[in-house]
């Protein structure tokens, strides 16, 4: 619970430094960042997950899979959009740093699941 916590808290202090329009003001609310997102990835993360996994079925078999690899991104940009929506001091300024930084999370996700 701690590692995957302190892996989303460096993510969230990375995330401005390598996409465009994402603010997060300091190291508090990267770690606010961090959490609010682990509490709505548990609250409704998996429900996303699922429908999405449902209606990308067909494109999960016509790409062998590899569309499997985009559910996790647009399920954490959905979720980091919240998250924006939550706390003050984290800013997403449109849909693509959202992406940007799903993308990153979802990366972050495989590293905790690899060694977790």
């Amino acid at each position: 619970m701690l590692v995957p916590l302190i892996v989303f808290t460096v993510l969230a202090l990375v995330a401005p430094q390598v996409f465009p329009g994402v603010t997060v003001r300091n190291g508090w609310t990267a770690f606010m960042v961090a959490v609010v997102f682990g509490f709505l990835n548990v609250v409704i993360g998996w429900l996303i997950t699922a429908v999405l996994a449902v209606v990308s079925f067909p494109l999960i078999v016509l790409t062998g899979g590899l569309f499997k690899l985009v559910v996790p991104t647009l399920v954490n940009a959905v979720l980091l959009k919240a998250t924006d929506g939550i706390l003050r001091e984290f800013e997403l300024k449109g849909w693509v740093p959202a992406f940007g930084m799903g993308f990153l999370f979802a990366l972050g996700g495989m590293v905790v699941h690899a060694f977790g």
